[in-house]
């Protein structure tokens, strides 16, 4: 396992796993191998799916509690602070940024958040706070307001 302050990793594949691993365990309230999100109905991941130089191509599966781009925007800054040489980190289907997927006639196909277990999300959106800052288990006096 990687050395936590041990300066910037070359980008190999093996060190993407094992960064990718670290960033599932470190933020446990984004990713469903944490109890307290199975617990909840979050059952997001994260997999690599490609290498290509500084380029790197990950997948994500599963339902979030946070908008995915959210999470994406979090896993490429987790990634890239530890490991610098890379230049842009995309998903293997743009599709995997949607929160909801709809047909060709504007039809509800698949919800890929988790449930809103406390009705939080919504209610925070609503009155102009924006839930990605605060997540489903973070203290209620940190709120952020949109911009």
């Amino acid at each position: 396992m990687l050395a936590v302050g041990h300066g910037p990793l070359p980008c190999t594949e093996g060190n993407l796993l094992e960064v990718l691993q670290l960033c599932r365990e470190s933020n446990d309230d984004m990713f469903g191998c944490h109890e307290r999100c199975a617990a909840i109905g979050i059952t997001g991941d994260v997999q690599l799916v490609d290498i290509e130089g500084p380029f790197v191509t990950i997948g994500l599966s599963g339902r979030f509690w946070h908008r995915r781009r959210t999470v994406l925007q979090r896993v490429g800054a987790f990634v890239s602070q530890r490991i610098p040489e890379i230049v842009e980190i995309t998903l293997a289907d743009p599709a995997m940024a949607e929160d909801m997927e709809y047909d060709a006639d504007g039809m509800l196909v698949e919800d890929k958040r988790s449930l809103d277990y406390n009705y939080d999300r919504e209610t925070m959106a609503r009155n102009g706070y924006d839930p990605d800052a605060r997540g489903p288990f973070a203290d209620r006096n940190a709120l952020s307001v949109f911009v």
